[in-house]
């Protein structure tokens, strides 16, 4: 269920569904409440798991934080006005140093996903003039004109243009890309490249930054997934997070780009995720 909240002075929408233990999944770049990825697996698995629109997406204002700490100690607070005490946090892309920082700072949350996740500050060619306000309305028209394009294309050319999408998004050549994605992958790319488009929430993503020391007061049990075929959020970033939490549990996707769930191992990664998070709530219980 899609709801909008009002919490603190702040106004933002979220979804809300299933039942059961929480997730809290933090999502990435361009996307909102509506998150695909492995969301319907995790309902049908029994959980109950919310997904806020993070500052800039769906209806969320982009001033309702400008850090990923102020993002996490919005929802930390958030949650425990809703009597949720204990929770997952997957954090998804984009939406990493968000999940990292809550993480570390709620005691309440009792285990952490890092699914293709920035850990650290993204590079980006032309960083600085990006991020310049007088750039930020042309940059939205520029983003509305592309997602206007790359939507045409998929509806004209649904299979190419799930190869494409991986392509901008990968280390691997396009043929290489072409034999890793299935029938099943270039479905749910369709639904994603419709979903998905602009949003203001991209300025928040290249220019939130997380410190270390917030990785490394991360106590609760973490599970990172990442691919090495990643161009936009390099395996590096789950090395740094792997350095900085000594504990966290590693699986490396053999997706061919960014997205996990996208590839010959997305199912046994969704899985493994699936395993740790009933895991570490069974252990919560005991």
């Amino acid at each position: 269920m899609h709801y909008i909240a009002e919490w603190n002075g702040q106004r933002f929408d979220y979804r809300d569904s299933g039942s059961g233990p929480v997730i809290l999944l933090i999502h990435g770049t361009q996307s909102d409440y509506r998150e695909v990825y492995h969301v319907e697996k995790l309902i049908t698995a029994g959980y109950r798991v919310i997904v806020p629109s993070r500052p800039g997406y769906g209806r969320t204002p982009l001033q309702l934080a400008d850090s990923p700490e102020a993002l996490a100690t919005f929802y930390a607070g958030w949650l425990a006005s809703r009597q949720i005490e204990q929770y997952t946090v997957y954090g998804i892309s984009a939406g990493g140093p968000t999940a990292i920082a809550l993480a570390g700072m709620d005691p309440g949350v009792h285990a952490l996903v890092l699914a293709c996740a920035m850990t650290h500050r993204i590079s980006l060619p032309y960083h600085r003039l990006l991020i310049q306000p007088v750039l930020q309305r042309p940059l939205q028209f520029i983003q509305w004109g592309l997602w206007t394009y790359v939507k045409d294309k998929i509806r004209k050319f649904p299979e190419e243009a799930a190869v494409r999408m991986v392509e901008m998004t990968s280390l691997l050549p396009r043929e290489t890309i072409r034999t890793h994605i299935s029938e099943t992958d270039a479905s749910l790319l369709y639904e994603v490249g419709l979903q998905n488009g602009p949003g203001r929430g991209v300025l928040f993503d290249i220019t939130q930054d997380i410190e270390r020391e917030r990785l490394e007061a991360v106590t609760c049990p973490v599970l990172i997934v990442h691919s090495k075929s990643d161009r936009a959020v390099p395996f590096e970033h789950a090395e740094h997070a792997r350095r900085s939490i000594p504990h966290a549990q590693f699986i490396e996707s053999k997706s061919p780009g960014h997205l996990i769930w996208i590839g010959p191992s997305a199912r046994r990664d969704e899985r493994m995720i699936e395993r740790f998070i009933a895991f570490n709530q069974m252990t919560q219980m005991t």
